[in-house]
C-alpha cells in the first residue's frame, strides 16, 4: 500500500512539472516564435491570391517583421530555385539564375519581406513563394497569381452612333462604377461632380434614370474601377431613346428559307413564338428543338429574344406573307407584340385586307372597329359618319388615355399592319352610319389607303343586315337577325309574322319540313354562331309589313328582339307602278345626255317625214304629167275618128272629162 502510494504520488509530481514547463515553454513561444503572431495564424503571405492585370504591378509581402540579420528570398512559377531579394531598389543583379530581368523584383521596404513585379506578364500566373530566414527558423508563404488581359474600354456608341439606355455599358471585371451627365452643374465639390460624394454602383453600371429622367438620352461619363487595374477607366457615352421594336429578316436558298424577328431593346425575355401564314391561317408554335418534316427553329435561341422559322422546301403559299407574334416578360408580366415579314418572291402594294364591310354594336356599350393592312404601316385614322377624325398611336391605351378621350388603340402593333379603335360607348346617333379607315406607310408609298363599311347599331343585342327587305308575291325571301357581339351562341330564336302568327326555328325546321307549310330554318346560318334566318318559301300579301325576329343569348335572362320590315317591291302609288329601288340617282351628265339623245331623235324624225314629203310630191307631178300627155293624145285621135266615123263617141266623152279632171288635178298641184 505503501509503494502503491509512493508511485501515485511521483505520478502526479512529474504530471505537474511537465504542465509547468509546457506553460513556460508556451509562453516563450509565444513572446518569441514567428509562428503565433495574430498574423501568421491568418496566413503567411498577403494578398493569399490576386488578379493582377497584364502591364500592371503585383505586390506580395510576408506578414512577419523583419529583424537585422533576416534574410528574404523569392520563388517565381515554375522554378526551382529561391532567389534572395536584395536591399531597397538595389540595382545589382540578383544572384542565382532567373528569368526575370533586372530591376524586375525589387523590396518594397526594409521592416517586411516584400516583393515588387514590374512589369507583370501572362508568364508571371501562378504560385509565388516568399521565404524569410532567420538563422534556423524559416517562414515561407504561397500566393496564387492570376494574370488577365488588360481591361478594355468597351465598343459601345464607337463612330458617334448612339446606344439605347438597356445596353451593357460596363467594362470587363467592374468591381465599382459612377455614371455622371456630362455638362450637369456641380452644386457640391469638383470632387462631387467626379463622383468622390456620390455613391458608387457594385459590380455593374447603369444609367441613373429617374421619373424627370426617364430615357436618359443625350452624353454620359463613365467612372469605372476594374478588377485587376489600380488606375480607373473614365469614358464617355452617348444614349438614344430607342423604343422596343422587333427587326425581321428573310433569308432565301434554292431549297429552304428562314424567317427571322428578332426584338430589341428590352430588359424582358421572350417566352412564346409564333408564326402565321396570312393567305390561309396556318399557324406554327416556333419552340427551340422541336419541329416538323417542313418547318422548325432556327436561330440564336429565346435568351437572345431571336425566333427564326425554317421552311424546308417552301412551297407555294409558304412563298407569302407571313406574321411572328412574339410574347416576352418576366415573372409577373408579359407582353406581346409581332411584325410583318414578307416572304414574297414580289412585292405586293400597300392594301387593306379582311376588312369586315357590316359592323354592329349595342347602343351604348362598348365596341371595336378594325382595319388591317399586308404591310407595316407607320400610322392609321378613321373618319366617322358624320366627318369626325379618330387618329391613333400605340400609346393610346385604354390604361393610359386621358379623361377626354373616348376611344383607343385595339390591336397588337402597327408593324403587324393592325389598326383598331375601340370605343368606350357607341351611341346610335353619333357612330351609326358609313366609316373610312386610312392607313399609311412611308416606305411604301406616300399615298394613304382607305376602305368603307357600315356600322350598324341596335338598341337590343340582335339586330339584321338590314332594316327593310323587298320581296314580291309568289316568291322567295329571306329575313334574319343575328347576336350582338357577331357569333355569341343563341339557346333559340323565334319569328312573329305581321298577323300574329308566331313560330320559333331550329335545324329541325327545313324545307321538307316547313312551319305553317311555308318558312323553314335557312340552312346556312345556325344558332350556335348567333344567327337567326327564316325563309318564307312562297310569299303572300299577308306577310307584307313588320316582322319581329327574337332570340335568347345564352347566359341572359331575357330574350332580345328586332324588327324588320318586309316591303312589297311592286306596290303601287297613284297608279303607277314603283320600281325597285336601287339607292342611286341620275347625274347632270345623265340628264344632259337623255336631252341630247331626245334631240337628236326628234330631229331624224322630222327629217325622215320631210324627205317622205317631199318623195311623195315627186311622184304625185310625174303622174299628172303623164295623165295630160295621154289626154292630148286621145283628143287628137277622137277629132280623127269623128270625121272618120260619127258613130264613136264614147272615147271622146270619156277624154273631155278626163282632161277636166287633170287640168283641175294640175292646178291643186302648182298650188
Amino acid at each position: 500500500m505503501r509503494l502503491y502510494c509512493a508511485r501515485w504520488w511521483c505520478t502526479v509530481r512529474v504530471f505537474w512539472c511537465c504542465t509547468q514547463l509546457i506553460a513556460q515553454l508556451l509562453q516563450e513561444v509565444d513572446a518569441q516564435n514567428l509562428l503565433t503572431s495574430f498574423e501568421i495564424a491568418h496566413g503567411y503571405i498577403y494578398p493569399p491570391s490576386v488578379t493582377v492585370a497584364e502591364g500592371e504591378v503585383l505586390q506580395l509581402r510576408l506578414l512577419v517583421p523583419m529583424q537585422e540579420g533576416d534574410r528574404c528570398f523569392y520563388r517565381e512559377p515554375g522554378s526551382p530555385t529561391d532567389i534572395e531579394v536584395n536591399g531597397i531598389d538595389d540595382d545589382a543583379p540578383e544572384p542565382g539564375p532567373s528569368r526575370r530581368p533586372t530591376k524586375m523584383a525589387r523590396r518594397i521596404g526594409d521592416q517586411e519581406c516584400s516583393i515588387r513585379v514590374s512589369p507583370v506578364h501572362q508568364r508571371d500566373a501562378g504560385f509565388w513563394r516568399l521565404t524569410l530566414v532567420r538563422d534556423a527558423d524559416r517562414v515561407r508563404g504561397v500566393t496564387m497569381v492570376d494574370v488577365i488581359e488588360r481591361p478594355a474600354v468597351p465598343e459601345i456608341g464607337m463612330g458617334g452612333t448612339g446606344i439605347s439606355s438597356l445596353e451593357e455599358i460596363s467594362p470587363d471585371r467592374t468591381e465599382y462604377c459612377f455614371v455622371l451627365r456630362q455638362g450637369a452643374t456641380a452644386t457640391a465639390s469638383e470632387g462631387a461632380m467626379h463622383g468622390a460624394s456620390s455613391v458608387p454602383m457594385y459590380e455593374r453600371c447603369h444609367l441613373p434614370l429617374s421619373e424627370t429622367d426617364p430615357t436618359g438620352a443625350g452624353m454620359w461619363s463613365v467612372i469605372a474601377g476594374v478588377q485587376g487595374q489600380m488606375r480607373e477607366m473614365t469614358y464617355g457615352i452617348h444614349i438614344e431613346n430607342k423604343e422596343e421594336q422587333i427587326v425581321t429578316s428573310v433569308h432565301k436558298e434554292t431549297d429552304y428559307h428562314v424567317l427571322t424577328c428578332h426584338l430589341l431593346y428590352t430588359k424582358l425575355m421572350l417566352k412564346f413564338c409564333r408564326f402565321v401564314r396570312l393567305t390561309d391561317g396556318f399557324g406554327l408554335n416556333v419552340i427551340p428543338g422541336v419541329g416538323t418534316p417542313r418547318y422548325g427553329y432556327l436561330g440564336r435561341g429565346f435568351e437572345r429574344n431571336e425566333c427564326g422559322l425554317e421552311i424546308i422546301g417552301p412551297e407555294g403559299l409558304d412563298r407569302g406573307t407571313w406574321k411572328c407574334l412574339l410574347g416576352y416578360g418576366d415573372a409577373t408580366l408579359t407582353k406581346v407584340s409581332g411584325a410583318i415579314v414578307d416572304n414574297s418572291d414580289t412585292s405586293p402594294p400597300l392594301a387593306i385586307v379582311g376588312l369586315d364591310e357590316h359592323v354592329t354594336a349595342q347602343n351604348g356599350t362598348m365596341a371595336s372597329l378594325l382595319c388591317n393592312a399586308n404591310k407595316p404601316i407607320d400610322y392609321c385614322w378613321f373618319r366617322g359618319p358624320h366627318g369626325q377624325f379618330y387618329t391613333l398611336s400605340e400609346s393610346l391605351t385604354a390604361e393610359g388615355r386621358d379623361g377626354g378621350h373616348q376611344h383607343w388603340y385595339s390591336g397588337i402593333a402597327l408593324a403587324l399592319g393592325e389598326c383598331g379603335i375601340t370605343f368606350a360607348t357607341m351611341l346610335d346617333a353619333e357612330h351609326a352610319g358609313r366609316w373610312h379607315c386610312y392607313v399609311g406607310s412611308g416606305h411604301v408609298s406616300a399615298l394613304e389607303v382607305s376602305a368603307a363599311f357600315e356600322v350598324r347599331i341596335s338598341r337590343t343585342q340582335m339586330i339584321a343586315q338590314v332594316d327593310r327587305v323587298e320581296a314580291a308575291v309568289d316568291f322567295p325571301a329571306l329575313i334574319g337577325c343575328d347576336s350582338i357581339p357577331r357569333g355569341t351562341p343563341l339557346q333559340y330564336c323565334r319569328f312573329v309574322t305581321p298577323t300574329g302568327e308566331a313560330f320559333s326555328l331550329n335545324e329541325n325546321v327545313t324545307n321538307e319540313r316547313p312551319v305553317l307549310g311555308r318558312f323553314y330554318s335557312n340552312p346556312n346560318h345556325n344558332l350556335a354562331k348567333g344567327s337567326c334566318s327564316l325563309v318564307i318559301a312562297t310569299v303572300r300579301a299577308e306577310d307584307f309589313g313588320e316582322w319581329i325576329c327574337a332570340g335568347k343569348i345564352e347566359g341572359h335572362p331575357m330574350e332580345h328582339i328586332y324588327g324588320v320590315v318586309l316591303h312589297d317591291r311592286n306596290e303601287k302609288t297613284d297608279g303607277e307602278v314603283v320600281p325597285e329601288a336601287t339607292g342611286e340617282t341620275l347625274s347632270a351628265a345623265s340628264i344632259s345626255g337623255m336631252v341630247i339623245g331626245a334631240i337628236a331623235v326628234v330631229g331624224g324624225a322630222v327629217g325622215v317625214g320631210y324627205w317622205q314629203f317631199r318623195k311623195r310630191l315627186h311622184r304625185q307631178a310625174a303622174a299628172t304629167n303623164h295623165e295630160i300627155q295621154m289626154a292630148t293624145i286621145e283628143s287628137t285621135e277622137g277629132a280623127r275618128s269623128e270625121r272618120v266615123d260619127q258613130r264613136i263617141s264614147i272615147g271622146s266623152s270619156g277624154s273631155d272629162s278626163s282632161s277636166q279632171t287633170s287640168r283641175h288635178n294640175l292646178q291643186a298641184t302648182t298650188l
